[in-house]
């Protein structure tokens, strides 16, 4: 990282940080210039474990912590004050899907960087024209800035997250002890709410009571947050606002003035925070530019899908989806969905082989060959679909009603193909990636987390999640892709990782081996290391890296988990790589 860098972290206790919780996610300002040599850290910066520099922390519902570089150091605390250390936000830990920890050991980046996603806001108004209008189509938007100002999407280091980050050259924090809010920040956060369903209402509590919690962690506890607007606007595509205000004069106050939209699954949060005083300079522009937001439909976020061989059919299921064959009731397969709150069963059956219900059918409809029935019992929906012999039959579990997208249930069940292919052992079915060129075993019950948005990176947890953060956390793996073209960090060659490797890293390696797995040439690291996984709680943590270079496109598989569980979980690890094959 540049000289003037220093790193913020979120510590129980420590005053007034630059931070505050974006959507559902946690996110950290930058307290300075935007530059094209002052940019938060890569997907591939090699850190002292020589692994990518960035942490993962992915929650169902979700709560996401990303740090950054900052040119700011506030409050003082043992975590905090420990270079590289990089504790995890414990208290919005409920409902938690999948942790990753990628702990990054104090090492400095090069001066001078290519960054990615930069781009000026060129000639315009504030009313936005042809010419400063950005398209994100990977997010399904795109946005006007006005003139002296610019937009850049950073790359994500987590799944179903992304921030577009948006700044004006001109103002920057002089002074490091200059109050926070005096220079507004603004963020539009994108999140991928699919596995979870979030329509507006839902997602607005779910960032309200994660707001609250992290700005009152934010000061130790210290300084009560308030909730000072909640209610329904229209502004461009954005139909609600939230606001809060944090203040404990002189010393410190500020608002966050959010404006929240859910559309297909996707969820849009754009927010300013500065001080009350700063706010009226800059809210009729921003106002302008949230007005200037255009979200297109019908974009699809899921990347891959898991592949099922039964022994008498196969099948393509959606990756939040878990599953066990036979089903319940005869049936063929059953499968469950991931949401927290909204969880359906879906059964799949031969036709004619549908159990007899009391349910009432209301609606028919054909679609795409398709044959769908909606019935009741009561409040109660169930639906059906039915195609080429097979029927497909859902059923939700927590509400009345089922939200599931009938155009992906289609894509599903037309999938469904009689097969005699032997099934994988222990019932495991086969993640397939054919945008990145890859497939890899995923077994029953464990968790995958794959979306376009937020870095187009798969995470997945193979003996599901922890109920708690403790030393016993199960492994987690993340799979990553770079490009050296896109990627500075990112080298084109085993021999570069190699040397890269060796270069940027310390006493933290314990192993860096030249192989072959499955016909493939590898690299494979091997570091041991302390994360601290809440405030004043470490955890020894041992991880081993796989690195793939074909035709100069990188792919990274990365597996972790505490020290005192590597021996147990170490054969998963091995039949995990050894299933991994490019297509």
């Amino acid at each position: 990282m540049s000289s003037h860098k220093k790193s913020i972290f979120v510590a129980v206790g420590a005053a007034a940080a630059a931070g505050f919780v974006v959507g559902a996610g946690v996110y950290f300002f930058t307290k300075g210039k935007h530059t094209p040599t002052n940019d938060d850290e890569d997907a591939f910066n090699i850190t002292a474990d020589g692994a990518p520099g960035v942490k993962v922390n992915l929650k169902e519902g979700t709560s996401v912590l990303k740090e950054t570089n900052i040119t700011s150091q506030v409050g003082k605390s043992d975590s905090a004050g420990q270079k590289g250390k990089k504790p995890l936000d414990a208290a919005l830990a409920e409902n938690e899907l999948l942790t990753e920890a990628l702990n990054e050991i104090g090492m400095d980046a090069p001066a001078e960087r290519a960054k990615t996603l930069v781009t000026s806001a060129g000639k315009s108004n504030d009313k936005g024209t042809k010419e400063d209008r950005k398209e994100f189509p990977n997010l399904g938007l795109s946005m006007a800035v006005p003139k002296g100002w610019e937009i850049r999407e950073d790359l994500s280091p987590f799944p179903l997250v992304a921030v577009l980050t948006v700044w004006n050259q001109d103002l920057v924090i002089e002074d490091d002890h200059q109050r926070i809010g005096a220079v507004p920040t603004i963020l539009l956060s994108v999140e991928d709410v699919r596995g979870d369903n979030d329509d507006l209402a839902e997602y607005k509590d779910r960032c309200k009571d994660a707001t609250v919690n992290q700005l009152l962690m934010m000061t130790g506890g210290a300084i009560e947050p308030k909730v000072t607007k909640d209610s329904p606007v229209q502004d461009g595509p954005f139909r609600h606002v939230v606001e809060f205000t944090q203040s404990l004069p002189p010393f410190y106050d500020i608002v966050v003035f959010n404006l929240l939209e859910v559309r297909n699954c996707i969820a849009y949060n754009f927010q300013i925070m500065c001080s009350p005083s700063v706010l009226p300079q800059y809210k009729s522009m921003f106002m302008e530019m949230a007005r200037s937001v255009r979200i297109v439909g019908n974009l699809s976020t899921a990347i891959g899908y898991v592949e099922l061989h039964t022994g008498s059919l196969k099948i393509d299921i959606d990756t939040n989806w878990s599953w066990d064959y036979p089903g319940k009731n005869n049936a063929l397969a059953t499968f469950t969905t991931s949401s927290m709150s909204k969880k359906e069963e879906i059964s799949l059956y031969a036709e004619g082989t549908v159990p007899t219900t009391t349910y009432k059918p209301q609606e028919e409809k054909n679609m795409d060959g398709v044959h769908i029935v909606s019935a009741f019992d009561g409040s109660q929906q169930q639906k059906t679909l039915t195609y080429n012999g097979y029927v497909l039959v859902v059923k939700p579990l927590q509400k009345s009603i089922s939200y599931l997208i009938e155009e992906e249930l289609i894509v599903i069940l037309k999938s469904v193909t009689p097969s005699t292919e032997k099934s994988n052992p222990k019932k495991s079915g086969t993640f397939i990636n054919k945008e990145h060129g890859y497939l890899v075993d995923v077994v029953r019950g464990g968790r995958l987390v794959a979306s376009r948005i937020g870095g187009y990176q798969v995470v997945y947890a193979p003996c599901g999640v922890a109920e708690t953060m403790d030393e016993e956390q199960p492994p987690t793996v993340t799979i990553r892709i770079g490009y050296p073209e896109t990627d500075p960090e990112c080298m084109s060659s085993l021999d570069e990782w190699e040397e890269q490797i060796k270069e940027k890293t310390e006493g933290d390696i314990k192993e860096i081996t030249r192989t072959t797995i499955t016909g493939e040439r590898c690299l494979t690291v091997v570091s041991q290391n302390m994360d601290e996984i809440a405030p004043g709680q470490r955890m020894e943590v041992c991880t081993k890296l796989f690195i793939f270079v074909r035709n100069g496109k990188t792919t990274l598989i990365r597996w972790s988990s505490a020290v005192g569980l590597w021996k147990k979980f170490e054969r998963d690890m091995n039949a995990f790589v050894d299933s991994f094959r490019f297509i």
